[in-house]
């Protein structure tokens, strides 16, 4: 039974096994999973091949370089781990554990029965990551169970407002030094010049470019340029339909001005919105929380699941996540099968 990568020849196989999985799945969109996972060395689909020829089970993974500490690593993020027949999942894991020896396997994410197994192998689980919603929490993620189950007792105490008569909340001393533009495209300028965070994905401009490609057919991304007294100090990345925005990633060199930041882009791209929209994001920091709840974001207190498979060097669990920047749109989360364009089967 071979594990082998994906190719865009063996969508039919896939689209088999996927018809086969109940539920909407990213996975039966042709033009996400062809870009996704067929592009670029460091993001591959793993599929495995039964005797019959048939495909059983998948599994992606894109590998990713952060900083942890004063320590560059690369992240292995899992994807779309399913299985057909019981034991494949752990094959395929093993498979991309040793096929990425020098990677640090996370999970950020996924199903109640995915949560369970790596609670039962001892995945290191880290406390502290939330999930924040302005206006309807569900039209961000729909698909998503484990997500809709942390916020679901959130959607109670909410109160939806058009997001152009949200920029009242701004005080007046932050209008007045920090600004945003849109760009039309990525620029070395825009990448943090130090970074306060303890953890933080740092992608090359290429591995930034591709991740959030501002031309893609299935997801609008949005690229915004954070300018402090004129002065650029960040950038933030928003995935923008026509119900809901969601902060896909942002990066910055001061954590403040940074959600700031990330305020003043979600005002820009609503800007003209005649109705109110879902507006999702994930974060951490101490400070930009408070930030965010102060404009009115809610959380219902509950974690995002967010786990390491080993211990990597120089974390220190007992420190928590006060101090990492973390985005959702990480991995495949924010490729939804929602897509914008009808997936394509040719």
């Amino acid at each position: 039974m071979p594990i082998v990568e994906y190719t865009p020849s063996r969508f039919g196989n896939l689209k088999e096994m996927v018809s086969q999985v109940p539920g909407p799945m990213n996975l039966a969109h042709r033009g996400f999973v062809d870009y996704y996972y067929s592009t670029r060395d460091w993001c591959k689909l793993y599929l495995y091949y039964s005797d019959e020829g048939k495909v059983i089970g998948t599994l992606g993974r894109e590998l990713a370089p952060f900083i942890l500490g004063s320590r560059k690593i690369t992240i292995r993020i899992a994807s779309n781990w399913y299985s057909l027949r019981r034991g494949i999942g752990g094959e395929l894991y093993e498979h991309s554990a040793k096929s990425n020896l020098d990677s640090v396997a996370i999970m950020f994410g996924g199903s109640q029965k995915t949560l369970d197994i790596l609670r039962h192998h001892s995945w290191i689980f880290m406390p502290g990551i939330r999930g924040f919603s302005l206006n309807n929490p569900y039209e961000a993620v729909p698909d998503s169970s484990w997500w809709r189950s942390a916020t679901k007792s959130v959607i109670r105490h909410l109160t939806t407002h058009r997001l152009p008569t949200l920029a009242s909340r701004l005080p007046s001393s932050v209008v007045n030094e920090i600004a945003v533009r849109e760009e039309k495209s990525y620029s070395a300028d825009l990448l943090p010049s130090h970074h306060p965070f303890s953890f933080h994905f740092t992608p090359s401009l290429e591995h930034l470019c591709w991740r959030y490609n501002l031309s893609l057919p299935f997801i609008r991304y949005r690229l915004f340029r954070v300018l402090t007294h004129g002065r650029t100090t960040g950038f933030v990345i928003l995935s923008d339909s026509p119900h809901r925005i969601i902060v896909a990633h942002c990066d910055g060199d001061n954590p403040s001005s940074l959600a700031y930041g990330v305020l003043l882009s979600i005002l820009e791209a609503g800007r003209h919105d005649s109705e109110a929209r879902g507006v999702f994001l994930a974060c951490s920091h101490s400070d930009m929380q408070e930030i965010f709840c102060q404009f009115g974001f809610h959380s219902d207190g509950e974690d995002l699941p967010f786990a390491f498979r080993t211990h990597p060097d120089g974390l220190d669990p007992s420190f928590g996540t006060s101090n990492w920047l973390v985005n959702f749109d990480w991995g495949d989360n924010g490729l939804s099968p929602a897509f914008l364009d009808p997936p394509s089967t040719a």
